[in-house]
């Protein structure tokens, strides 16, 4: 019997790695691991995991390969024709210029994504990958975007001031 491959969905963690890796590879050099270790957290949260709580937002969804597609295209960008001699903290700019390309470009992502050609790809692949246990495929975009918010810090608590009571005579 020939075995046949089926297609593999990359999972999130891979999703992260590979764009986490792209952006220090490419903004962050050796000399400044100190740098990359304090900015992480927020790249990882607030700048690889952005487009995905967009796109989540809006009801849609995009293949792995198109969201990181998308993601890579926005550093490439930045990388050869961004203002980076100017720059004096790195992942604000980087979340700057991802929400500047999505506001620019957001509406050829969204019809991308609401296709029905996308929408089958998506389906396919789910349906195609192995289940094991009753489990059902999950999307890899909305796990994404699930981690960005549990990964977002609460708010603080207001101090109240006590009201002094008025005394009695």
């Amino acid at each position: 019997m020939m075995k046949v491959e089926r297609p593999k969905q990359q999972l999130p963690g891979e999703i992260v790695a590979d764009l986490m890796g792209a952006i220090r590879g490419s903004f962050y050099g050796d000399m400044e691991a100190k740098r990359w270790f304090q900015d992480q957290d927020f790249i990882r949260r607030k700048v690889v995991c952005w487009p995905a709580g967009w796109l989540i937002s809006r009801g849609v969804t995009l293949k792995p390969e198109r969201y990181k597609e998308i993601v890579m295209g926005v550093i490439t960008t930045i990388k050869h024709h961004g203002d980076t001699g100017g720059v004096k903290y790195w992942p604000g700019y980087l979340l700057h210029c991802l929400q500047m390309h999505f506001k620019c470009h957001g509406d050829e992502i969204y019809e991308e994504a609401k296709s029905l050609r996308t929408a089958l790809e998506n389906v396919m692949v789910r349906v195609s990958l192995p289940q094991s246990a009753g489990k059902t495929a999950y999307d890899p975009i909305e796990v994404l975007a699930m981690a960005r918010k549990i990964g977002a810090p609460g708010r603080k608590a207001r101090k109240v001031k006590p009201v002094r009571q008025l005394e009695f005579l």
